[in-house]
């Protein structure tokens, strides 16, 4: 509150200061001012405070005009319906300007500096006309307690708004640039500091600026030499101060102007001869106003376009600094000759040189060879005709620099209209992905790795099924080859029973061999290896490896598989080793179970109608709470006593990279739990 009080008294007091001013200066007996200070004053105050204050400052406007008419025997009424009179023009003017015109500018738009002008023109007179009207009052000189004599009624009002206009256009601006100047200043928490040069410029261009005025209005045309000379030197002053100040440094030229034009002009130095003092006034003013409101759209429009390239500028460097740091760039390509234009960061980052530059096929010799056709086709079909507006999927592609290092890429294409010619250029972005796909080989490589150590823990698991698989081929190995030898020792003359002891021998030995080969295929570090696969025969040989411990457990393991085949595009051993992870943790849910309850495992394949292979591995356990059944394919999450909880996750890694996605399914009330696996057939996604 008493901020508002403080600054209240000091818009009062210097709106006597102005007041007193232009009584002084810019007023006579007979003629009201023809340059009203203190209604320029009273508008840039109401322009710079919330309409909800406004209250505040009328309230300080009556203040100041009564300490301005103090000791001139102004009746308290007069100075009532003055204050009435100025303060309809005023907020008039404020009201329509808050309207229609954008002020965070500062005038500083064609648009905003025009409608402005408007209304800065036409306010005045609505609002004095109307109130002389409404009070009245035959001329503006009778608020001032002085006898009108024979001034011309109406004539004199155009002179009060007029005088309120010109005043309008030449303060207001600068008020509000000056606003402007120093909120940003203190948002920039940096105090704006102006050169001793730039002030030294300004003050020149003042002092220039009265001097010329003076030679211009305070001659009568018959000095048509030093009235000519004066018009030629006032245009390049206004134009300097349009270019090198802005709106704010053409209204302030104007004003100095103004205010020697309009003193000059009150006193009988009009440029344009007149029937009456009144009628001269006004003919200077309308003059004015016509020669004024150029260079104010002059400077509006040189703000503007400084405004935007500011804008732009700033745009242009954050652009820059996005795509350093997110090292995307904007290209262009045109079909017809295959040149393709990119921003300048992307070739600086691969070494290209200026020369190499200026050749248009200079993109696709750094392509990476195996590359350059793919990219083509996929550019190509985005701009074939009918090509649709919503843009195409990504493309990565390879890069070589100047070093021959390989670098990846993203290409994304832009939205392209219908409406566009089939000649208009591809645009697109393009994103160095090296980083991203150095990580993804190098996450790959270690889930083979941490697949391997699972694979290892599922082959110690089946220790004991393996060694019992082994010995039995192997014992019988033993058994034949002493048959052999004593049939050999008796000299029994029986080739025959000799063939069959080595028939069963050499069967025994594929038998183990076989165990064998399956435990080193399935525990074998290597590649991926894709490629067409029966997922019933991989289950049924994935079942075969743990055989011996269903019969170890007691549990039966059924199978309810389609009679045709399911083929799928994967990787052997990985997808087997989702099924043993699988059926490994049914048996695990089943060893608790009393000995009379049913210990069985369900395995289930099924084609769905998206052409997807299902795979349902279902038990008769005690089942999984809903509360686990998310958190049980998260790494680490284990119910086992030694286990390391990463198998359903390793299993989930799997059958995503095969495109495949996996569930569980599970009651408590119902018992028993289902692990779904769906895998697209014959179409999986290469990891």
């Amino acid at each position: 509150m008493l901020r508002l009080v403080r600054n209240a008294a000091a818009f009062a007091v210097s709106y006597a200061a102005a007041d007193r001013f232009t009584d002084v200066v810019f007023s006579t007996a007979e003629l009201p001012p023809g340059l009203f200070l203190p209604s320029a004053l009273v508008l840039t105050a109401l322009l710079l405070t919330p309409p909800v204050r406004w209250w505040a400052v009328l309230a300080s406007t009556l203040v100041g005009q009564w300490i301005g008419s103090f000791g001139e025997g102004i009746s308290v009424v007069t100075i009532l319906e003055s204050f009435t009179i100025d303060a309809a023009s005023t907020v008039l003017a404020a009201v329509f300007i808050r309207r229609f015109v954008d002020l965070s500018s500062a005038l500083g738009t064609l648009r905003d500096i025009a409608v402005f002008a408007v209304i800065a023109v036409l306010a005045p007179i609505v609002g004095l006309l109307g109130s002389a009207t409404l009070f009245h009052i035959r001329t503006p000189v009778e608020l001032t307690g002085a006898q009108p004599g024979g001034t011309m009624m109406w004539m004199a009002w155009f002179v009060a708004a007029l005088g309120d206009a010109i005043a309008y256009m030449t303060v207001v601006p600068v008020g509000l640039a000056t606003h402007v100047a120093v909120r940003n200043a203190f948002a920039a928490e940096s105090r704006a500091v102006m050169r001793w040069t730039r002030l030294i410029e300004a003050l020149l261009l003042g002092a220039a600026t009265g001097f010329v005025s003076a030679l211009l209005f305070a001659h009568s045309p018959g000095s048509r030499i030093v009235w000519a000379i004066a018009l030629c030197a006032a245009v390049p002053l206004m134009l300097y101060a349009a270019l090198r100040f802005g709106l704010a440094g053409a209204a302030s030229v104007l004003f100095i102007g103004a205010c020697i034009a309009m003193r000059e002009a009150l006193h009988g130095a009009v440029i344009i001869p007149a029937p009456s003092p009144a009628a001269g006034v006004v003919v200077q003013q309308l003059a004015f106003l016509a020669v004024a409101s150029p260079f104010l759209f002059l400077a509006a429009v040189l703000d503007e376009r400084r405004h935007v390239s500011i804008q732009l500028a700033q745009s242009d460097a954050r652009y820059a600094l996005a795509t350093q740091a997110g090292r995307t760039f904007v290209y262009s390509y045109d079909a017809s000759s295959e040149a393709v234009a990119v921003d300048a960061p992307l070739p600086e980052a691969l070494g290209v040189t200026p020369f190499e530059l200026a050749s248009p096929t200079w993109w696709w010799r750094h392509v990476h060879p195996d590359d350059v056709a793919p990219l083509q086709r996929a550019w190509g079909s985005r701009l074939g005709r009918g090509t649709p507006a919503v843009p195409a999927g990504p493309t990565d592609f390879r890069m070589l620099d100047h070093d021959g290092r390989v670098r990846w890429f993203r290409d994304r294409p832009a939205f392209r209209h219908f409406a566009e010619p089939d000649s208009a250029p591809l645009v697109g972005t393009v994103t160095d992905i090296t980083e991203l796909k150095t990580a993804e080989t190098t996450a790959a490589q270690r889930s083979r790795e941490l697949a391997h150590v699972a694979r290892t823990s599922i082959v110690g698991e089946l220790a004991a099924a393996l060694a019992h698989e082994i010995r039995q081929p192997l014992t019988a190995i033993l058994i034949n080859s002493q048959t052999a030898m004593r049939v050999l020792d008796a000299q029994l003359r029986d080739p025959e029973a000799v063939r069959e002891i080595l028939h069963q021998l050499a069967a025994d030995g594929r038998r183990a061999s076989e165990v064998i080969q399956r435990i080193r295929a399935f525990a074998k570090k290597g590649d991926v290896e894709r490629g067409p696969l029966d997922l019933n025969a991989m289950l049924r040989e994935a079942v075969q490896l743990v055989r011996h411990d269903t019969i170890r457990r007691r549990v039966e393991i059924r199978f309810a598989l389609t009679h045709e085949s399911l083929i799928v595009v994967g990787d052997r051993v990985q997808l087997q080793q989702v099924a043993l992870n699988l059926v490994l943790n049914a048996l695990e849910a089943l060893a608790d179970r009393p000995p009379d309850s049913e210990r069985l495992v369900l395995i289930e394949t099924a084609r769905a109608a998206t052409h997807t292979a299902i795979i349902t591995i279902r038990d008769t356990g005690p089942g999984i709470a809903p509360e686990r059944q998310a958190a049980i394919f998260e790494p680490f999450i284990t119910s086992k006593p030694n286990g390391l909880g990463v198998g359903l996750s390793i299993s989930r890694t799997i059958v995503e990279a095969h495109g495949g996605v996996i569930w569980c399914e599970s009651d408590p009330a119902v018992g028993g739990a289902a692990f779904i696996v769906a895998i697209p057939l014959g179409n999986a996604r290469r990891s």
